[in-house]
Order: C-alpha cells, then structure tokens, then sequence
C-alpha cells in the first residue's frame, strides 16, 4: 500500500498549513438556539451530563479549568461537575468513558509488537505520529498516537491535557456514529426496492461522509519497539521534523484513534477528469449539510489537506437529511471529511437543552495572520463573520470552505484527461458553484434548494 496514504497532511506538506493553536480553550456552553437540533447518537445526554447539572445552567464552563494532576490525585475546582456515580468527574474521567476504559491500558498490551508486523508510518503531526497498520481482521486503519498529560515537551510544543483533547475525541465519535443507518439504506436500494417501501423511522439525517472511528484508547507505557523502529525507517527514508518517541517516559500516556484507511488527501490525489472532482465536492457538501442539521456542525478548517479520497466501485453516495433520502453519484471517488481539531458542533444534553462544543480561537492572532493561499484569508472571513465569538452557530463558514474547495478544484488539482469534452463540462459546472454558492447562508440551503445541482 502506498505511502501516500494518510488521514493528516504528511510531513513534507506540514509547513503549507497554518499551525493550530497549541494551548487554546476548549468550552461546553449552554447553547440557546437548540432549534433543529437532532442527534443520532443517544447515548450523547448519559456521555456528557457528567459534565453539566441543573446548578450550571448560566455558567460558561471551562475545561481549561480542570486540573490535571497525577494520574491518581486528578480533581477539579468545578466541584458540580459530578459524574453519573456521584463523584467528582474530571476531564480524564470524561476521555476515558468516551474510550470504554475506566483507567488507561497498557500500551504493549494494547498492540504487541508481534500485531505490528503489518505497519509502516505515512505521516506526522506536530500532536504526534501516523500509522498506518491492517489488523488481524485484514482491515487497514490509521493509528494517529497523540501524547498527552505528560510534562515533557514533544516536537517543541507543550503535550495536550485531557480537557484539551475532548472536543476531537467527542466530534470524531459522534460524526463517525452519523453513518449508522446508510448501510441497512443501501441494501435496500441493493435489492430494487424503491424510496417509498424504505422506513426511515425515527431517522432525520445520516451520512457517511466523515472518516470512520473505529476505536478510541487511552493507553501508558514505553512506546513499542515495532513502532519505534518503524519511526526510525520513516526518518531515514523521508527525513522526520518530529522528536524520536523514544524520548517519553515509561510512563507517558497517549490517546490512540483508530480511524478506517480513507486514502489521500485532495492536494495529492489525481483525477481522472473534473466530473471527479464535481462528485467529490457534492459529496463533501451533503456531508456538511447532514452535519449542520445533526449537531449545528461547522469544520471551520476544511482545507485540502483536511479531504481524504480513495476510489471506489459504488456507483451511489447515500445522505438522509431532514429525513429524507439523497443520492449523489460517486463517479469513481469515495471522500471522507477529518481533522475536527478547530471545529464546532453542538450537544443535546435533555429535551430542549444543549451545549455548544468549540475551539475558542478568539485569542490565537497567529491563525489570522498568515498571507498568500485562500485557506489563509477564509480564517480571517470566518473571525469576520462571528465577530470573533467562536461559541455562536455560524454554518455560513462551511460555505467559505466549499468556495475555498471549488476553487482549488478549478485552479489546483491534477487531472489526467484534460482535453476531453466531460472534463471542460464539468469545469463549467464547478465554476457555476464557485459563482453562486457564496449566496448561500449555510451548506444545508445549498444542497436543498440549489436548482443547477
């Protein structure tokens, strides 16, 4: 399997896209505007009221203020932050109910060196490493292991604490868990049944458009020796910016995602021709829409590294919003949205209640800073749009990032057939979105009531 293939842009492009930032506050707060709101996921209310109760219905709730001790004197100057169990609930507690664990697990337990034959590392991070590993079960998936809570400096940053980490473990799971019933509606289309004999039941919006989450693990340990080695040929062969991992403790602690094998991202893939590309982008456009209409979800940096593609021979990509049924063509090309590390999205916490989930970027200039590429100007509009107030629902910023996307799908991208008569059509049709989608106020107006789709 190519090297090419990852789930974050890989080191020799690490320096096109700005740095996130590395200590900013992550906030649950109270979210007035619960309209509209309709979750797939009901376990969400059980996950997250550990983490909010009646006697906080004003109060903007920090994570940041959550302090993170030693793994066994952990407590909180939040004293009604209280879990399901009735005692103090810290932000680690909240990670690991989120990884099924109730303390981390060792990591050479969790993947022997002799599980890791079939591994190579494909990309790195200023959070950490990427791998990529096919299991027993045959299947390639992405390991992207994040060090955490620990005092040593990695790559030059401070390592994220647990309250910091929240926001991408929750939006990951809960955008993953979106694509839950569009296997039982394929089937159904499978077997030529039509549109009306399908039962939707109580199902308002699904897709499969964002990267699957296959596992979350909070483990501790030396780092395996399999991986070590395995960092080591990566250095010698592309040349790493990171610190080896053998410098962490015995005791280091990391959160490892396991995420499905989506493929390369939009700035290396090469097309067959822009009818691709138009397949790609409506894809990447349902998947938006069902998101805001599920969770008030916005990405808020949805450049090209941030868009994986892999081919595919299924002819249909399956969405339901506001309960009813969409089919897009896939023309060849399965997209899948990640990295949700700035991103927004809202939480159902009881029957008219919910908490917004975001990345306060109010104070972190350097992001706005940055001149040359349109990824670099769409930060500043979205600061523009929100009037720096990161916690409000903004969906129009997911429709900076389609004009940011359609536009490098007409200036940027490789395309191997560019003189035939489908590839100029297709052109034009892009240029048609790129011309009138910024008339729109959110991704979900877009996809439902633009007539030249």
């Amino acid at each position: 399997m190519s090297d090419s293939l990852h789930n974050e842009s890989i080191n020799s492009r690490r320096s096109t896209f700005v740095s996130k930032p590395s200590r900013s506050t992550i906030r649950i707060v109270k979210d007035p505007n619960s309209t509209r709101l309709s979750l797939c996921n009901s376990t969400l209310f059980e996950d997250v009221k550990g983490f909010w109760n009646e006697e906080c219905d004003d109060t903007i709730i920090e994570l940041s203020k959550l302090s993170i001790a030693d793994q066994t004197h952990e407590v909180t100057v939040l004293d009604n932050f209280n879990d399901t169990s009735n005692r103090i609930a810290t932000a680690k507690d909240y990670v690991l109910r989120r990884c099924n664990q109730t303390e981390p697990l060792p990591f050479d337990e969790c993947y022997p060196d002799s599980q890791l034959k079939n591994c190579h590392k494909i990309g790195e991070g200023v959070y950490g490493e990427v791998f990529l590993w096919r299991a027993r079960d045959g299947r390639a998936r992405v390991l992207k292991i994040i060090p955490i809570a620990g005092n040593l400096k990695v790559n030059g940053e401070c390592q994220k604490d647990f309250h910091e980490i929240i926001s991408e473990i929750v939006i990951a799971m809960e955008l993953s868990a979106l694509r839950a019933p569009i296997a039982e509606i394929e089937r159904h289309f499978d077997e030529g049944k039509d549109v009306e004999a399908l039962n939707l039941q109580a199902i308002e919006n699904a897709t499969d458009a964002f990267n699957e989450v296959l596992a979350v693990r909070c483990v501790y340990g030396s780092y395996p020796s399999r991986l070590l080695d395995l960092w080591d040929l990566y250095d010698e062969c592309k040349g790493s910016e990171n610190d080896n991992p053998a410098i962490l403790p015995v005791d280091q602690q990391y959160i490892v995602l396991e995420l499905a094998n989506a493929g390369q991202d939009l700035e290396s893939y090469q097309f067959n021709n822009a009818e691709q590309a138009h397949a790609l982008f409506l894809q990447v456009a349902y998947g938006l829409a069902v998101a805001e209409e599920a969770y008030q979800f916005e990405h808020r940096d949805l450049h090209w590294g941030n868009i994986l593609i892999a081919p595919t021979e299924q002819k249909w990509a399956t969405f339901v919003i506001r309960g009813r049924v969409v089919r897009v063509g896939r023309a060849g090309v399965r997209g899948a949205i990640i990295d949700y590390s700035l991103s927004r999205v809202a939480l159902r916490l009881a029957p008219g209640d919910s908490a917004a989930l975001y990345n306060d970027l109010a104070a972190d200039d350097s992001l706005f800073d940055a001149l040359g590429d349109y990824q670099f100007t769409v930060y500043r509009l979205m600061r523009d749009k929100l009037g720096n107030d990161w916690k409000n629902f903004e969906p129009y910023t997911n429709i900076l990032w389609l004009h940011y996307t359609v536009d490098k799908m007409i200036t940027a991208l490789r395309y191997k057939r560019t003189n035939t008569k489908i590839h100029k059509h297709y052109i034009d049709k892009l240029k048609g979105i790129k011309s009138r989608i910024l008339d729109y106020g959110s991704a979900a107006q877009f996809v439902l009531t633009d007539n030249e789709l």
